[in-house]
C-alpha cells in the first residue's frame, strides 16, 4: 500500500473498532456452528448404525438447534456487514471529497473526470468491500487449523495429505498475484480511457452532429470499448482459471481420502460418520480455498485501488493544527511580497508586491493574459506560489485554518457554476433562510426575474427546459456572494459581463459594502475603475508602475 492510502486506512479502521470486534464475534459463532453440525451428523450416523435410536433421535434435535442458531447467525452477520460497510464508505468518501478540496487545481490538473469518477465509485467501493469483507474472511481461514486438527486427531496420513495439498495451492495462489496485479492494473486504465470517451462523445454532442463526425467518433468508441473488454476478460480469465486448478486439485483429494477413509472402516479402523465429517470438511477446504482465491485476487485489486485513491490525496495540502494563528477578527487587509506563481520560467506572477487596505475596493486591470486572475487563484488557494508571502492582516495565508480562512474569503467568477439543485436551494447552501434570499435579490433588481420564471426560486438552474438568461444567472451567483457576506469580496471579470442596470445595483451595492469590507474586482471597464479606491494595473505579468491614479501601492 502506498504510504498516505496506508495511514488513512489504519486511521479509518481505527474508528471502525467496535464494528470490527463485533463483526469478528458473530463471524466466529457463524461459522464454529458450520463446523460443529458435520460432526454432529456424524455422531447421528454412528448412533443409528450401533442401532442407539434415542440418542440418534436426540442427537438430531440438538443438531436441529445449533442449525437454528447459524441461520440466525447468518442473518446478523449480514446486518452487521452494512453497518460496517456503510460507516467505511461513509469516511473514505469523505476522505477523498476532502482530499480533493484540498488538492491545488495544479495538482488536479493530473486528473481525466473519468480517472476521477472511477476513484469515487469503483474504487472506494472495492476498498471499502474487501475490508468489510475481510473479517468473516479471516475466520474462515482460521477454520483450516481446526479442519486440520481434526483430520491430525483422526489419522495422520490425512493430516499430512491435507496439509501438503494446502502448501502448494497456496503458493500456486501466491505466485499467481504478480500477473493478477498487472493485468488488473491495465484493466482499470482501459476503464479510464473508455469512460473518458464517454464524457467526450456526450459534451461533444453538438460538434458531432454540426461536423457529422459519428462514424469517426465511433471508430474510437469502438477501439476503446475492445481495449476495455479485451483488458478485463484476461484479467477475470487468468483469474478464474487460476482459481478452478486449485479447487480441481483439492476435489481429487477429496475424492480420494474419502475412498482412503471407506479402507479404514473396511479394516474397522474408522467409523463411518468420520467418514461423512471428512467428506464434509472437504467441502469447507474446497469453499475456503475459493475464499483464499478471491481474497488474493481482493489484496491485489485493493492494492490498486489504493494507489489510485493516494493519487488523489497524496498531493493534498495537509494543515497542521500546532501551526494555526489563533485569531477570530480579520479586518482583511491583504499583502503580496515579491511572489513567484506559476510555471518558473514563464510565470503567471513575475515578483509581484502588492497590498490592499480593508474597507476600500481595489480594481486590478490590465490585458488579457497579464496575470490579473492569478492573484484571486493565491488568495483562493487554488494553487501553490513558487516563493514569497501573502499575508491576511500581517498573518501568513498559510497559517489561516481552513474554516476561519474561507468563511473570510469568497470569489466569483466570470462564467459561474451552479448545483444541480433550484434557485432558491443553490443560494440558501450558501448560507441564510429564504426571507435574506428574497432580500438579496430585490437589492440586486434580479428577484421580479426569477419571479416572472415558471416555478419562480423553485426553477432548477441547470435545467434546460428553464429559460435563464445568461445576465440573470451572472446575477444570482453574485447573489451568492452577497449572502455569504465574507470580509473579502472577490469579483473575477464579472461586472464587466452584466447587462447596464444590474451592473449599476452591484457596484451601488459594493459601495455599501466597502464600509466594511476588502472587495477586490477584475475589470478593464471605465466605468468600474472609477469606483475604485485602488489601481492595480498589470502588464507582462508584473505590476505596473504608471497608474492612472497613482494608488497603486509596491512594498
Amino acid at each position: 500500500m502506498i504510504n498516505s492510502a496506508s495511514k488513512e486506512t489504519k486511521r479509518i479502521l481505527k474508528k471502525c473498532s467496535f464494528e470490527i470486534i463485533l463483526k469478528f464475534i458473530i463471524s466466529v459463532c457463524y461459522r464454529g456452528s458450520l463446523l460443529i453440525i458435520p460432526i454432529l451428523w456424524g455422531k447421528v450416523v454412528d448412533y443409528a448404525t450401533a442401532k442407539t435410536f434415542d440418542l440418534a433421535y436426540k442427537m438430531i434435535i440438538f443438531t436441529l438447534g445449533l442449525t437454528i442458531i447459524y441461520y440466525v447467525c447468518a442473518c446478523l452477520n449480514q446486518v452487521v456487514y452494512y453497518v460496517f460497510y456503510k460507516k467505511l464508505y461513509k469516511l473514505y468518501s469523505k476522505l477523498a471529497y476532502s482530499s480533493f478540496i484540498k488538492n491545488s487545481i495544479h495538482s488536479l490538473s493530473r486528473f481525466k473526470l473519468s480517472e476521477f469518477n472511477n476513484i469515487i465509485n469503483n474504487d472506494i467501493d472495492i476498498i471499502v468491500a474487501f475490508f468489510s469483507d475481510l473479517i468473516i474472511k479471516i475466520v474462515q481461514i482460521l477454520e483450516f487449523l481446526i479442519i486440520y486438527y481434526y483430520f491430525y486427531t483422526i489419522d495422520i496420513k490425512m493430516f499430512w495429505i491435507t496439509v501438503i495439498i494446502s502448501v502448494l495451492m497456496i503458493g500456486i495462489l501466491l505466485f499467481s498475484n504478480k500477473t493478477n496485479r498487472k493485468l488488473n492494473t491495465k484493466r482499470k486504465s482501459a476503464l479510464d480511457k473508455k469512460t473518458t470517451i464517454t464524457h467526450e462523445v456526450f459534451n461533444t454532442v453538438k460538434e458531432i452532429k454540426g461536423f457529422y463526425v459519428f462514424k469517426s467518433v465511433n471508430e474510437r468508441v469502438k477501439e476503446k470499448c475492445a481495449n476495455y473488454l479485451k483488458e478485463h476478460a484476461k484479467f477475470n480469465t487468468f483469474s478464474t482459471i487460476m482459481k478452478n486448478v486449485v479447487l480441481a486439485i483439492i476435489e481429487i483429494a477429496r475424492y480420494g481420502l474419502a475412498a482412503y477413509g471407506i479402507y479404514l472402516f473396511s479394516i474397522g479402523k474408522m467409523e463411518i460418520g468420520t467418514i461423512i465429517v471428512i467428506y464434509s470438511y472437504y467441502a469447507k477446504i474446497t469453499e475456503n480455498y475459493n475464499i483464499i482465491g478471491t481474497l488474493t485476487t481482493g489484496i491485489e485489486d485493493t492494492k490498486v485501488s489504493l494507489q489510485r485513491l493516494n493519487k488523489l490525496i497524496e498531493y493534498r495540502n495537509v494543515d497542521k493544527q500546532c501551526d494555526f494563528v489563533d485569531k477570530k477578527d480579520y479586518q482583511g487587509r491583504i499583502k503580496f511580497e515579491n511572489v513567484l506563481y506559476g510555471d518558473k520560467k514563464d510565470p503567471i506572477l513575475n515578483d509581484v508586491s502588492l497590498l490592499v487596505n480593508p474597507n476600500s475596493i481595489a480594481v486590478i486591470t490590465g490585458p488579457t493574459g497579464s496575470g490579473k486572475t492569478g492573484v484571486l487563484d493565491l488568495l483562493m488557494k487554488m494553487n501553490r506560489k513558487h516563493k514569497g508571502n501573502i499575508f491576511i492582516d500581517d498573518v501568513p495565508y498559510e497559517k489561516i485554518d481552513d474554516d476561519t480562512f474561507y468563511n473570510l474569503i469568497s470569489l466569483v467568477r466570470k462564467e459561474p457554476n451552479f448545483f444541480d439543485l433550484s434557485i432558491k436551494d443553490n443560494l440558501m447552501l450558501v448560507g441564510g433562510n429564504f426571507k435574506e434570499v428574497r432580500n438579496v435579490c430585490e437589492k440586486l433588481g434580479i428577484h421580479e426575474e426569477i419571479m416572472n420564471l415558471k416555478d419562480g426560486y423553485d426553477t432548477e438552474i441547470n435545467s434546460s427546459s428553464a429559460k435563464i438568461s445568461l445576465n440573470l444567472k451572472r446575477g444570482i451567483a453574485i447573489a451568492r456572494v452577497f449572502l455569504k457576506d465574507s470580509k473579502i469580496l472577490l469579483f473575477d471579470e464579472i461586472i464587466d459581463t452584466l447587462e447596464t442596470d444590474l451592473q449599476q445595483k452591484v457596484l451601488e451595492l459594493l459601495d455599501e459594502k466597502k464600509k466594511n469590507h476588502t472587495i477586490i474586482i477584475i475589470s478593464r471597464e471605465e466605468n468600474i475603475l472609477e469606483k475604485a479606491d485602488k489601481i492595480i494595473r498589470f502588464d507582462n505579468n508584473k505590476i505596473k508602475r504608471n497608474s492612472r491614479k497613482a494608488l497603486v501601492e509596491a512594498n
